[in-house]
């Protein structure tokens, strides 16, 4: 999501839980961390490389480790892991603060993370391998494919719209709680029946409604729930082992899960409202917003798309749709499902791209510099995290222009 808010619909759920359940908020420490990698996890995509062999400069890359420092110090986030890489090698790999702050638990590397909203992506793309292989049009109605969509309130919504938040949703626009319907299915027939609440096509609004019905989409047009489309066609091609679609404690991975942690105010102490003994909070894979990964599995993903869709096992997507979706649509700021943070190069090279979660986690890939920078946080709500983005990209530029 562009703009993460304190006073969003699912923030105020829950800060209801939050202060409902009792949990002691988490006092002030001074001395802040540093850890080294989880045990027992694959080896990193990436080779590791000096700052001097890299080209860039020290004192740059000591900038971003000291903000995030700050950040923890001052207890704007919990903990975070900071990864950049540059011309396909980790220039910064560090995890900074807790994962369990009240337990007195350091954050790891290679940890997994709720993402959220970053989970949109993989779920846009999964309409956009459907469109290139025939069996859907952008510019198809929803109603071609959802019969509860049917209706004159939402018959003329198309895919494209859901896929640029132009649909005209708000943030929070299902008819009910989204957490009490039985399946993703019933949730967005619950939406087209009772339809937008702006005029479709109008304006960007992000809102996981969007998300939520192409997710729906993709079931009814590939005969398999999304979660397992996301699977089988994006997940094991790509050889992606730490990206994750279901939760449940049980789950061997479970312990390299992070707790995740709310603020009743910006000034209140951090809560922690989630933590991996407990089940998922949705019963069911949210297409909005349901992926757990870590961040070498998210680089590898925005590097296959600044590869214009190449990857190790052949072309995954076409260049022609890679660009489609990273150009901007209904805001300068938004493509197809992917977050824009520079203007559309005139040479026909790819913006800046990525996208943030809302349990604070934001990656970006800078393709005019060949890097990608990540910070993952499990921090909700803050937008300090978009301070992050300037100073990734004044450490990954080369070290004679960045000094």
């Amino acid at each position: 999501m562009r703009n993460l808010r304190w006073s969003s619909p699912r923030t105020s759920l829950f800060l209801t839980f939050v202060l409902a359940s009792g949990t002691a908020h988490l006092g002030a420490q001074t001395e802040i961390p540093r850890t080294g990698t989880h045990p027992g996890v694959q080896a990193a995509p990436f080779p590791y490389a000096s700052a001097e062999k890299a080209g860039l400069s020290v004192e740059k890359l000591g900038e971003v480790t000291a903000a995030v420092e700050k950040w923890v110090r001052d207890e704007l986030i919990v903990g975070a892991e900071v990864l950049l890489v540059k011309d396909g090698q980790v220039v910064l790999h560090e995890a900074i603060g807790w994962s369990d702050k009240a337990a007195g638990t350091p954050l790891q590397r290679n940890t997994l993370y709720r993402i959220r909203s970053m989970t949109k992506p993989f779920t846009g793309t999964s309409v956009l391998l459907l469109s290139e292989e025939g069996l859907l049009s952008l510019d198809d109605a929803v109603s071609t494919y959802l019969p509860s969509w049917r209706n004159e309130l939402s018959g003329g919504i198309t895919i494209r719209q859901l896929l640029s938040h132009s649909g005209g949703f708000v943030q929070g626009g299902f008819p009910g709680p989204f957490a009490e319907y039985p399946d993703l299915r019933t949730a967005v027939d619950a939406v087209g029946e009772a339809g937008p609440q702006n005029t479709p096509g109008e304006r960007y609004e992000c809102s996981d409604v969007g998300s939520a019905t192409l997710g729906a989409i993709v079931a009814e047009v590939s005969g398999m729930p999304a979660e397992e489309f996301i699977q089988t066609r994006i997940l094991e091609p790509l050889g992606f082992q730490d990206t994750y679609t279901t939760f449940t404690p049980e789950a061997w991975w479970a312990v390299r899960m992070n707790p995740t942690y709310v603020k009743a105010t910006p000034q209140a102490s951090w809560f922690q409202y989630w933590n991996p003994t407990r089940d998922q909070q949705f019963p069911f894979f949210r297409a909005s917003g349901g992926l757990y990964t870590t961040v070498f599995d998210y680089a590898r993903w925005l590097h296959l798309w600044m590869d214009r869709g190449a990857s190790e096992a052949g072309p995954f997507l076409s260049p022609e749709v890679v660009v489609e979706a990273l150009k901007p649509a209904a805001t300068p700021e938004y493509g197809l499902h992917w977050e824009i943070f520079s203007p559309l190069p005139a040479d026909g090279a790819l913006p800046a791209f990525g996208h943030g979660g809302s349990d604070g986690t934001l990656a970006v890939a800078m393709p005019e510099l060949n890097a990608t920078a990540l910070i993952f946080t499990q921090s909700r709500g803050n937008g300090i995290l978009r301070q992050f983005v300037p100073l990734a990209r004044a450490a990954l530029q080369p070290a004679s222009t960045s000094e």
